[in-house]
């Protein structure tokens, strides 16, 4: 029997209706109104949430990660009440900025994408960093369920794979591991936990597959995020000011993380540890880590992508009287496409020279990655400088990454989000001379939001319905993720209900 079918027996998947075409603005609708109450549901708010101990979830485990008898620090919610119709638009502040714009110059291009992304990091803020625009405590930022401007959410269910489901003090969740190149040659392992926000217009897209009776629903064809959704993720890493001095004066947060350095557990026999096992050995015990990067993502028309995806970096030494530590950022840039290579050439190569001749879809502020680079290969960017922060792939770039979105299919695998062969490292996406131009046009193509993900080196979907293209999340990985962690659970019910259980999807960028 297939993994999905086992999921259908459980009645925990369901097939969806058509959502939103890429450039519907819907009818205006209720939702709530402020954030009081958004941090009730069916969820769980963490790994190993007490809460759900009764449903076998966490069966085995070694439990690390509850708030001790003790325990005097904020505990994390999850805000998990997503509108059933399309809230009313807000106004849109960055909207009085076009980067897009066809003629502009480079410099006007990025003094646009510049008040552009502050213009959305404002909006993100209002009513969720009040503590620390005050002068007040950091560690009560954040907390969406008392945000009295306008409701955000979560995406549920990032907390049933051991190594990356959120910790219970900030919600905070496992990403890649960052190895940063110091200027002496030495190697500092590091480990990046990410949060991220959704606004009113972005959660009722999220409703649309996470439902209040505590059920899922997997889109059948593409979802599309509505006009003017915003979307906003701050990264932490386990580096320190010490290793690397750009990180001063940067919010800091306790958070119950695993090791600092990216544990893992060691495969044995050829045989993929069990959750219990990680448990086991990655334990999980209060640590502090720094703020490094800042995501932001807009749906917004007047981009080609209908997408603009922005990053901002720690600047804490040059930003250090800044009152507001959630502001001692600087725009790294903006993209809103790929500036995908000439048909047979390599992206690596392609733009020639953006640092002196620019990009047309995107902006980097040079001046800002060169501060990052002063101690470390901390100012990497992505593939030939398009826009990737600290803790992304340098064979990437933020929409080449988020473009592979899409729906697990029945097996719970996803296109790869970086294809890199193991026998040949050196070959795959954004290669030198031996790389694969089909393969670059495919990672750095232009693709339409709300656009399946197709071209050389990508698999063929195995869908219950035969469905050979994959279905599109809209440049949404947390809800591929979550959805693959959501079947994961549903199979998990039925096949390793009493055993040893192990992890059969794919999570992207684990």
């Amino acid at each position: 029997m297939t993994r999905t079918k086992w999921a259908l027996a459980l009645g925990g998947v369901a097939a969806a209706a058509t959502l939103w075409a890429c450039v519907t603005t819907g009818k205006p609708g209720g939702g709530a109104q402020g954030g009081e109450g958004t941090c009730s549901g069916p969820y769980p708010s963490y790994w190993q949430d007490p809460k759900f101990t009764s449903t076998g979830m966490w069966m085995g485990q070694t439990i690390s990660n509850q708030p001790p008898a003790d325990w005097k620090g904020p505990i994390f919610q999850l805000s998990q009440q997503y509108p059933s119709t399309l809230p009313s638009g807000e106004p849109e502040p960055w909207k009085a900025f076009n980067p897009f714009k066809e003629g502009l110059s480079q410099e006007e291009m990025r003094k646009q994408a510049h008040e552009y992304s502050w213009a959305v990091l404002r909006y993100i803020q209002e009513g969720n960093v009040d503590e620390g625009a005050s002068g007040g405590d950091i560690e009560k930022d954040w907390t969406l369920c008392n945000n009295r401007v306008r409701p955000w959410v979560h995406i549920p269910f990032q907390t049933y794979e051991p190594y990356s489901g959120r910790e219970f003090i900030h919600g905070l969740t496992r990403e890649a591991p960052v190895t940063f190149t110091m200027k002496d040659g030495s190697k500092l392992k590091s480990t990046v936990w990410a949060v991220g926000f959704y606004d009113p217009r972005a959660a009722y897209t999220v409703g649309q597959v996470w439902k209040p009776d505590g059920t899922a629903v997997f889109p059948t064809s593409n979802v599309a995020f509505p006009e003017g959704a915003v979307i906003g993720k701050l990264l932490f890493t386990t580096a320190t000011d010490k290793d690397i001095p750009i990180l001063s004066n940067m919010p800091k947060w306790k958070a119950n993380i695993s090791a600092a350095s990216f544990c893992k557990c060691e495969e044995k026999d050829e045989q993929s540890c069990s959750f219990q096992e990680i448990s086991q050995k990655c334990q999980r015990t209060v640590g502090e880590v720094t703020l490094m990067q800042v995501d932001i993502a807009v749906r917004d028309n007047r981009s080609p992508s209908g997408w603009a995806y922005g990053t901002f970096v720690a600047d804490g030494q040059v930003h250090a009287s800044e009152k507001n530590p959630w502001n001692r950022l600087s725009t790294l840039g903006l993209m809103w496409g790929n500036d995908t290579p000439p048909a047979g050439t390599l992206a690596v190569s392609n733009p020639v020279d953006p640092r002196k001749n620019g990009f047309k879809q995107e902006v980097i502020e040079w001046d800002i990655v060169d501060r990052w680079n002063a101690t470390t290969d901390g100012g990497h960017l992505g593939c030939n400088s398009r826009l990737d922060g600290p803790a992304d792939s340098t064979r990437s770039s933020c929409l080449s990454c988020h473009m592979t979105g899409s729906v697990p299919d029945q097996d719970n695998e996803l296109p790869a989000f970086i294809v890199t062969p193991k026998d040949e490292p050196a070959k795959g996406q954004c290669a030198e001379a031996s790389g694969d131009p089909a393969l670059d046009a495919t990672y750095f193509a232009d693709l339409k939001c709300s656009t399946p993900f197709s071209g050389a080196g990508v698999a063929q979907p195995q869908y219950p319905s035969g469905a050979t293209q994959w279905v599109s999340t809209d440049f949404s990985l947390q809800l591929s993720i979550s959805m693959v962690q959501w079947q994961e659970w549903q199979t998990d019910q039925v096949k390793e209900a009493t055993g040893r259980r192990v992890m059969q999807g794919v999570l992207p960028g684990r």
